[in-house]
Order: C-alpha cells, then sequence, then structure tokens
C-alpha cells in the first residue's frame, strides 16, 4: 500500500504523495531526534578516561547532554 501512494500522482490515491512525503518526513524527523536522545544518554555515561581520549571535557559532556533532543 505505501507503494501505491508513494507512486499515485498528488491528489490520487488514498492519501495523495503529498501526505506521504510528510509522513516520511516526519518518520526521519523523529529518527533523529530518537538518535540524538540515546546518543547524549550514552556521552552522559562515559567516564573522564574516555572522555580524554576523544578529546571531551565534562563541560563540554554537560552542554551537550543539556540540549533538549530536538535541539542540534
Amino acid at each position: 500500500m505505501a507503494t501505491a501512494l508513494r507512486t499515485a500522482p498528488a491528489g490520487h490515491g488514498l492519501f495523495g504523495v503529498g501526505v506521504s512525503r510528510r509522513l516520511d518526513g516526519f518518520f526521519d524527523m523523529f529518527t533523529t531526534w530518537h538518535q540524538r536522545a540515546v546518543t547524549r544518554r550514552e556521552l552522559a555515561r562515559l567516564d573522564e578516561r574516555v572522555l580524554h581520549d576523544i578529546g571531551l571535557s565534562q563541560s563540554d559532556v554537560e552542554q551537550e547532554v543539556s540540549k533538549p533532543f530536538w535541539r542540534a
């Protein structure tokens, strides 16, 4: 069914191409937000030795993990 939505001309099919593209965009945005949240949680768990190895300070980490998931 998704294939039919993506190949149908605009204004045709069940929802039309515009809605399908918006849903794809929302899914991509949600995936990005989720990945940021996961990555920031993992970053917050790193110890000082690992942070030093990758060239980050504790203040760098605090600044990054304090951002909301929607902010890059």
